[in-house]
């Protein structure tokens, strides 16, 4: 197992860059290494050769030496040349921010699709990383920042990458199309899609098991669904149905390779009849990572579609504090804000009957 150091970058927002410090910590471990230290630098000014400055360049190294960490994770992204020049003046590998959730990406990757849109995102990532045909990583050998979907070594000669890029996309292209004949059948048969988004952990899942009775289970971790996954959910009196899908969680900074590459599966969201933006409020930084979804969902052309909140485990938080949110995302998205806990069937009902009177 790594032994991770974290650097945390500061630019002005001493809080947040603490939570994103935090989150850090959480996707380092994730992608299976142990954190064995980490430190908060505040950067005003973003050095082309190392991020940081010389001065604490220096101090970190001896930090990092006598901590004997393995490999350093930044929470920021990296130029190919700051990414270099790090890591060869540490002596130790250095890996972004990026490249982290990439990683964990390729290791969770289960369906054909999700693998090719995965490993699109990180030959696009490494690609300005090559020097002449070697992967600047491959001095590391196996771990962290090294490998592909379902483990695989990505191929490392410059022009393979770009014609592997190609054919990938060529791929991804014939899925989209794929997709948009089997959204044009649901509209042909009136079916109304439901999408569930949300940030990384949120509960998706297992909402989506408890709203359509499915046998998907959710799990507590980063990351568990990367594809699209869609059930039948009926209303209370069994007399009509919509098609609900679960997405891939988003995350703060959710890398643009990531958005690109996953465009076809996001599309699901863009072309649903309605969002539900599933909330954990036992989440550090909750509204904020709310925030950052409905940028996301800005961002990928869905901002205008119906949206219901669902603030999931509700069970799990003071009747203040759930007041206190629901008040809160109602003023944000403008939309209904549903209190439920997916896990112990509180007010799923209430969600249900919302979510068909919204479709009216």
């Amino acid at each position: 197992m790594e032994k991770a150091f974290l650097v945390g970058i500061n630019r002005g927002k001493k809080e947040l860059s603490l939570d994103s410090l935090e989150e850090l910590g959480m996707l380092s471990k994730t992608a299976g290494a142990v954190n064995i230290g980490q430190v908060l630098k505040n950067v005003k000014t973003i050095s082309p050769a190392y991020y940081i400055t010389k001065g604490m360049a220096d101090e970190l190294k001896e930090i990092i030496q006598s901590n004997g960490a393995d490999i350093v994770l930044f929470d920021a992204d990296l130029s190919p040349a700051q990414e270099r020049n790090l890591s060869d003046f540490f002596e130790v590998n250095v890996l972004d921010r990026t490249r982290i959730i990439l990683d964990i990406f390729a290791t969770r990757a289960k369906t054909a699709e999700g693998k090719l849109q995965v490993e699109l995102a990180l030959l696009q990532y490494i690609l300005p990383r090559l020097k002449g045909s070697a992967d600047m990583l491959s001095r590391t050998g196996a771990g962290i920042g090294t490998r592909g979907p379902g483990e695989t070594k990505l191929e490392t000669d410059r022009r393979k990458v770009r014609l592997k890029i190609k054919h990938i996309k060529d791929k991804l292209e014939l899925a989209k199309k794929t997709r948009s004949l089997q959204r044009l059948n649901r509209g042909k048969q009136r079916l109304d899609t439901v999408t569930l988004a949300g940030y990384t952990n949120s509960g998706k899942t297992t909402l989506l098991q408890a709203l359509t009775h499915s046998k998907e289970h959710g799990e507590d971790k980063l990351f568990a669904t990367l594809g699209t996954k869609m059930e039948a959910m009926h209303n209370k009196n069994g007399n009509k149905k919509v098609i609900i899908s679960d997405t891939v969680g988003f995350i703060q900074n959710l890398p643009l390779l990531l958005i690109e590459s996953f465009k076809s599966t996001l599309e699901e969201a863009v072309f649903s009849s309605l969002l539900v933006h599933v909330v954990d409020p036992t989440q550090n930084g909750a509204v904020a990572k709310a925030e950052e979804v409905i940028k996301i969902l800005e961002k990928i052309g869905a901002g205008e579609n119906k949206i219901i909140t669902a603030l999931n485990k509700i069970d799990l938080i003071p009747q203040e504090q759930a007041d206190y949110l629901k008040n809160k995302f109602e003023q944000i998205t403008g939309g209904v804000v549903v209190p439920v806990s997916a896990k112990n069937n509180i007010n799923l009902n209430l969600l249900k009957d919302s979510i068909f009177q919204t479709l009216r």
